[in-house]
């Protein structure tokens, strides 16, 4: 049985959706993607997490309040590979 690799973008949209829904994280995902890093999220790679990270902070933080989005942040950056 072969594993087919999750993109970095699709992790974090499906970390984001519980949140502000499927069609919002991928949104959310390419619009900081294409603003802060000039990449399509099919581009991202791992070590493009920080930069993304901090860019949906403050939309996060927005919605959600500092402490949950912070919590929130740490969980995608713990676990997106």
């Amino acid at each position: 049985m072969t594993s087919i690799a999750t993109s970095v973008a699709e992790q974090i949209a499906e970390r984001l959706t519980p949140y502000i829904g499927q069609f919002n994280s991928r949104m959310w995902v390419k619009a900081v993607a294409r603003r802060e890093l000039g990449l399509a999220p099919e581009e991202l790679t791992s070590a493009h997490l920080g930069t993304l990270l901090d860019g949906l902070r403050p939309s996060l933080s927005t919605l959600m309040g500092r402490g949950a989005s912070e919590d929130l942040l740490l969980q995608i950056r713990r676990e997106v590979r």
